[in-house]
């Protein structure tokens, strides 16, 4: 797949989970809707919130750096469009709870931070025939 073929399938499927985020917002009443309709919200929420920072790191990677391997760059960004997305509904609903404070913001944080290190980090072997 090419990198232009990528963005225009990202763009495209963003804005479907956006239109399901606004058809979540306008036809469910979070009241009377329960569970299900708090999951569609978080989910529709989450995915719409993966393809936009995915995209917009992408596109920053793109224009601020000059190798080659955008494998890597489309790579990279998604995974951290998936971990800002993590953090940006987790907060949400900890806002929901009345339970966002530092104290448990802190914690994910820094697990988020060491999870992307160790990606950062992890270098595949070669596998060793023997």
């Amino acid at each position: 797949m090419s990198l232009r073929s990528y963005i225009i399938l990202m763009v495209l499927a963003t804005l479907a989970c956006f239109l399901a985020f606004l058809a979540v917002l306008f036809f469910f009443d979070p009241t009377v809707g329960g569970p299900l309709a708090l999951f569609l919200f978080y989910a529709s929420l989450f995915l719409t919130l993966v393809g936009s920072f995915a995209l917009v790191g992408l596109i920053a990677r793109l224009a601020l750096t000059r190798d080659n391997l955008v494998f890597k760059k489309v790579t990279i960004s998604f995974r951290q469009g998936i971990w800002l997305s993590l953090l940006f509904c987790v907060s949400l609903y900890l806002n929901k709870i009345n339970l966002l404070k530092w104290q448990y913001l802190l914690p994910l944080i820094l697990a988020l931070a060491l999870l992307e290190l160790f990606f950062i980090s992890y270098k595949s072997r070669p596998s060793q025939n023997i």
